[in-house]
């Protein structure tokens, strides 16, 4: 799953790039798979049943969504200093997070810095102050 998630993010379409569906599917093949499908471990493990694997799995699943969305928008409004890494990476490596995906329905110019993947100078501050 991880690694899937990862050629999803790298390798998506005009059309994927731009979409939340897709943006769902490769958060959960990256970042949500890995909880749910470690928290349904141990209910496995444990042998609690089926029922208490799927509701761990689910649990897991949810956690790992949040998570996910919760770092995409830090990589907007946290500190590098707090973040332990560079505010806007992930513009500044070409990719649209949930952030831009949902400002793109307000500001229909972040469209094509998207699909140009934030590639031309000042793009990524565009699209930091658009998504702000």
């Amino acid at each position: 799953n991880l690694a899937t998630g990862e050629m999803m993010q790298s390798r998506g379409t005009r059309d994927e790039r731009l979409s939340l569906d897709y943006y769902y599917r490769k958060t959960f093949l990256k970042t949500a798979s890995l909880l749910a499908n470690s928290c349904k471990s141990v209910a496995v493990l444990g042998e609690h049943g089926d029922e208490a694997a799927q509701l761990a799995y689910d649990y897991g699943y949810h956690v790992g969504m949040a998570f996910q969305l919760t770092d995409d928008v830090l990589d907007f409004v946290g500190s590098s200093t707090t973040l332990g890494k560079p505010t806007l990476s992930d513009l500044k490596s070409g990719i649209a997070t949930g952030p831009v995906l949902f400002a793109i329905e307000e500001e229909p110019q972040l469209v094509d810095l998207t699909l140009r993947k934030f590639k031309y100078e000042g793009d990524v501050e565009m699209a930091a102050r658009l998504v702000a």
